[in-house]
C-alpha cells in the first residue's frame, strides 16, 4: 500500500520550482545577452555613421566672414531671408544662427550648391509676423516652404507648425541631398549589407501597404533590419526613405494611411505626414533625377516675410 509522503511531495515540488526558475533565468539571461548585443551593434553603427558625417561636415564655415568668403551666394541669401527694405541688416551672430538652422544633411560635403538646393523653395518665415512686431533675429525665423509661408499671411506661427516645419525640413534635406547621404551610408556600413537591408525594408513597407502586417510588426521589422545592417534606426530610416523616394512608382505607397501609421509607430510621434508630403512634393515636381540632385538652385523663390 502506497502512503502519501508530505516530505517527498514538498521536495518534488521544490525541485520542480527550482528547475522552472532555472529555466526562466537561463531564458532571461539569453534574451538579455541578445538585447545587449543588439544595442552594441546599433551603437557601433551609430558611431561609425556619426564619424562619417562628422568628417563630411568638418570644412563648413564657422563665422559669418568665412561664410561670405567661401559661399558668397548662400551668405547673401541667409543675410536677407525675411528682411524687408529699410530693416536693420542682420547681425553676424544671427547670420550664423540662421545658417545653423539649415539641416546638417544638406551640408554634407560643404557644398554651397547643395545647401542652396535645399533653400530653393524656402522662405525665411517669421514665427511672430513682421506685421505684429516680429524681429528678423534668427530666433524668430525658420526656413519654410514659401507657399506655406504665404498661405499663413500675418497669422502667428503655432508651436505645432514649428514642429512640422522642422520635421519636414529634415526629410526634405535628405531627399535633396540623397546622393551624398547614400554614399556616406554605403561607406559607413558596406554596400552588400546596406543594400540587402534596404531591399528588405522596402518589402516590409509594401507588405504594410497591402495589409499583410500591422503597424507594430512593421516597426519591429524595420528596427530589426537596422540592427542587422549595423546602424542606428533613425539613420537607417532616413536612408530607406531616400531609396523609396528615388522610385516614384513606389513613393505613392507612402500616402497610404497604414504606412503613415507604421511610420508613426516606428518613432512614437506623428512624423509621417511631413515625410509623405515632402516626398510627394518631389515626385510631383519631378525632383528625383538619376544623379540624385535637385533642380538648379539659381531658380530661387524670393524670400518673403
Amino acid at each position: 500500500m502506497n502512503f502519501f509522503n508530505p516530505a517527498k511531495a514538498l521536495s518534488d515540488t521544490a525541485a520542480e520550482a527550482a528547475h522552472q526558475l532555472g529555466t526562466h533565468i537561463e531564458t532571461a539571461a539569453s534574451e538579455a545577452k541578445i538585447a545587449v548585443s543588439s544595442v552594441q551593434t546599433t551603437l557601433a553603427g551609430a558611431a561609425t555613421s556619426g564619424a562619417a558625417i562628422a568628417q563630411a561636415l568638418q570644412d563648413l564655415p564657422r563665422t559669418a566672414q568665412e561664410l561670405a568668403a567661401e559661399m558668397p551666394k548662400l551668405a547673401r541669401r541667409v543675410q536677407t531671408a525675411g528682411v524687408r527694405l529699410g530693416d536693420t541688416p542682420r547681425s553676424e551672430a544671427d547670420v550664423m544662427a540662421l545658417f545653423n538652422k539649415i539641416p546638417g544633411t544638406s551640408k554634407l560635403g560643404a557644398s554651397e550648391r547643395d545647401i542652396r538646393v535645399f533653400l530653393s523653395d524656402k522662405h525665411g518665415s517669421h514665427i511672430r509676423p513682421h506685421a505684429r512686431g516680429g524681429s528678423n533675429g534668427a530666433e524668430n525665423i525658420v526656413w519654410e516652404v514659401g507657399t506655406n509661408n504665404l498661405r499663413r499671411g500675418a497669422d502667428m506661427m503655432t508651436g505645432q507648425e514649428q514642429v512640422y516645419i522642422r520635421l519636414y525640413n529634415a526629410v526634405d534635406s535628405v531627399l535633396k541631398n540623397s546622393l551624398t547621404i547614400g554614399k556616406l551610408g554605403l561607406a559607413a556600413t558596406g554596400t552588400a549589407v546596406l543594400t540587402q537591408a534596404v531591399v528588405t525594408a522596402v518589402a516590409y513597407t509594401l507588405d504594410l501597404h497591402r495589409g499583410d502586417i500591422t503597424a507594430e510588426e512593421f516597426r519591429d521589422k524595420i528596427v530589426a533590419a537596422a540592427v542587422s545592417a549595423g546602424i542606428a534606426t533613425p539613420i537607417f530610416f532616413l536612408i530607406l526613405i531616400t531609396v523609396i523616394a528615388l522610385f516614384p512608382e513606389i513613393a505613392v505607397v507612402l500616402s497610404a494611411p497604414a504606412v503613415i501609421a507604421g511610420f508613426n509607430a516606428l518613432f512614437g510621434v506623428s512624423i509621417a505626414l511631413p515625410i509623405v508630403q515632402s516626398i510627394l512634393r518631389h515626385v510631383e515636381a519631378g525632383g528625383f533625377e538619376s544623379n540624385g540632385q535637385a533642380e538648379d538652385p539659381d531658380n530661387f523663390i524670393a524670400s518673403k516675410a
